[in-house]
């Protein structure tokens, strides 16, 4: 109790025989408490109040400096709950059963500081309790959490003075488990006891509280009164029909809450709205601020939030540890192995890697494509085939032939090829069924090259994709990664450059420069399909079998026993439930086309016609070469067969 209540108290007592009309009908012994106590007192009925006093100021001045002074030279405490007329339990036996009947417990943790065991302090209360119970001793350390069901009610036996070590003990007992309900027993009624509760309870960040008062060491109880941490902690009164421990995080009463922005889009991307303040988007930034908004808390930066995206701190569970911030705006996956620090899963996705997309085949692949060794084949064994069967022809029928046409006529290879060509007149039906069946194989192989050529010279094919890993090795791609998120692959990477500079990896793969591969998560790639959304052809893909890990689970790591922790989880889960991360996602999207970091186009999407060039038609001079190669090297053999065989 603050000495401006002391006065209070001490006031309404002195002037007790002031007139309790309408007015001042609110300012008795008990109704000053609770609007001293609540913060509720009204400007208008304080003043008239005053007004009644003045008549004997001199007597109220005397009175309290001689209450001011006794009060806290001797720690004296008055009672603010005393007087509350609701029906107070008169027994700890009824106070743990009042407890239980408002959500039950599964057991019972005992702890007696040593000037209560010398006491012999009456527990029959406890013992009487029908669930398994944990005595334990100021001196013994260990975690209940890993042994037992976190459901437990902690009861604290304290007399004649405060026991750090004690409480001390309990908080051990107590790691990540530290919001459970406990009850705190003691006789000892003074200000300077509950101001060192308060202090030992808000740095062991423990919430539900309450100070039960024992008559002697019986199991009697005198009155008791509540912890309420927000905004700041203080002891507060039960209220009528009121909880013994109420969700206490629903209203944290403006309460500032330290958090830090890890500018990673899409999680946070901050900018400034047009009166030049700074506005948070990302599915992070959103849900930091639907937390503040909806428990009526206050965000206060960690530090200066700045639009240049350099606020990326890679070591930000070392600010965790020392207490500098209690909600960081950045998800992490657990791979430490301390997922107690964590909330539930924010999202569950995947890390793969992002690879440019294939690319359509130029010209020249597409001659490479269709002259290939199967149709020049197919050519070359049409044309043998025919010259043979004319020249046999021939022969059969006393024609005379060359030795040479049995394997390239004049007639074969251009009909092949579906060119004129100059039939003999004959009136054999052989050499003229011959005829026909040349017609329409060079027309049938004719018609089938010039379809194919203009399909795939209008609407290129594509090459290959990547497959794996092994394929991503062979290939020409150069994996980009920061330093803080490089994850070893499950296959080793040969072309891989890791960074320490995020900026500029942020740059490039939101750029999408196909200079490089990326590390992606699926919810990053969601923001970056939909940049690709206008394009005909993608840029940058993903594919299954470049995964590096799969599912990884990211939350947000919060303080050791951090309060926060409850309420994260619990609006998580409604997020989830009203698909509000889609919502996000989208409203995200909007925001950075808005502030033009993304844009739907890269680059010219419709290709422009262009002529042809000379390595368009490689193939067209390959041929020619070849061809001039050949008859020259026959036209010299024909001379010397024509000098050395006459």
């Amino acid at each position: 109790m603050t000495w401006l209540q002391v006065i209070y108290i001490s006031l309404t007592r002195t002037f007790d025989k002031c007139p309790s009309n309408g007015q001042l009908s609110n300012f008795k012994y008990t109704g000053i408490i609770n609007h001293l106590h609540e913060g509720t007192i009204n400007d208008f009925n304080f003043l008239t109040w005053s007004l009644v006093v003045m008549k004997d100021l001199h007597k109220l001045v005397v009175f309290l400096v001689i209450t001011t002074t006794i009060t806290s030279a001797l720690g004296i405490h008055i009672d603010l709950c005393g007087n509350k007329k609701w029906k107070n339990p008169q027994k700890l036996f009824e106070l743990l059963k009042h407890i239980y009947k408002e959500r039950s417990f599964e057991s019972i943790l005992l702890l007696r500081s040593i000037s209560s065991e010398r006491e012999n302090w009456n527990t029959k209360a406890i013992y009487e309790w029908q669930v398994p119970k944990i005595i334990m001793t100021r001196r013994q350390e260990f975690e209940l959490g890993k042994l037992f069901n976190k459901n437990v009610m902690a009861v604290i036996f304290m007399s004649e003075n405060f026991d750090a070590v004690l409480l001390d003990a309990c908080a051990q007992f107590l790691n990540n488990t530290r919001q459970t309900r406990i009850v705190v027993a003691t006789n000892i009624s003074s200000i300077p006891f509950e101001k060192q509760l308060l202090d030992t309870f808000q740095s062991y960040k423990m919430t539900r509280v309450v100070l039960a008062y024992l008559k002697d060491n019986g199991g009697l109880l005198s009155s008791y009164v509540k912890l309420q941490p927000y905004p700041n902690y203080h002891w507060s009164c039960p209220a009528e029909n009121g909880y013994f421990y109420p969700e206490y995080w629903r209203n944290m009463h403006k309460k500032s809450v330290i958090v830090y922005a890890e500018q990673s889009i899409p999680g946070v991307f901050l900018f400034k709205d047009t009166k030049g303040n700074i506005q948070y988007s990302g599915h992070l930034g959103k849900l930091m601020k639907l937390f503040m908004k909806h428990y009526n808390a206050t965000m206060q930066p960690y530090q200066t939030p700045s639009t240049d995206k350099s606020t990326f701190y890679t070591d930000i569970r070392e600010l965790l540890e020392q207490d500098l911030v209690e909600i960081p705006m950045t998800t992490d996956n657990g791979e430490d192995g301390k997922w107690h620090l964590n909330s539930d899963s924010l999202e569950v996705t995947q890390v793969k890697l992002m690879v440019p997309c294939p690319t359509t085949l130029t010209i020249r692949e597409v001659f490479h494509l269709l002259l290939n060794l199967e149709f020049i084949g197919v050519l070359i064994f049409c044309t043998i085939l025919f010259s043979f069967i004319h020249t046999l022809i021939d022969c059969i029928f006393g024609k005379v032939v060359q030795y040479w046409s049995f394997f390239l006529d004049d007639k074969a290879l251009p009909s092949v090829l579906g060119q004129s060509f100059t039939a003999r007149l004959s009136p054999l039906v052989s050499l003229k069924w011959l005829y026909l069946l040349m017609f329409f194989t060079g027309l049938n192989i004719s018609l089938h090259f010039g379809a194919r050529l203009r399909t795939l010279l209008t609407a290129p094919p594509y090459h290959r994709h990547t497959e794996d890993f092994d394929e991503l090795n062979r290939s020409p791609v150069t994996i980009l990664v920061p330093q803080n998120i490089y994850r070893e692959p499950p296959y080793a990477v040969e072309k891989l450059i890791i960074t320490k500079d995020n900026a500029f990896y942020q740059k490039m793969r939101q750029s999408f420069n196909t200079s490089f591969g990326y590390f992606t998560t699926t919810t990053t790639w969601q923001l970056l399909k939909q940049q690709q959304q206008g394009l005909s052809h993608k840029i940058l893909c993903i594919y299954n079998n470049l995964t590096i890990i799969s599912p990884l689970p990211f939350a947000l790591r919060l303080q050791r026993n951090s309060e926060f922790k409850e309420p994260l989880n619990e609006l998580i889960h409604r997020v989830h439930e009203l698909g509000l991360m889609q919502a996000w996602h989208l409203q995200t999207f909007t925001d950075l086309l808005k502030m033009d970091e993304v844009h739907l186009h890269h680059g010219n999407d419709n290709a422009e016609a262009s002529v042809l060039n000379l390595g368009d038609l490689s193939w067209l001079w390959i041929l020619w070469v070849l061809g001039l190669t050949i008859s020259t090297v026959v036209f010299f053999g024909e001379i010397l067969m024509g000098r050395y065989c006459t």
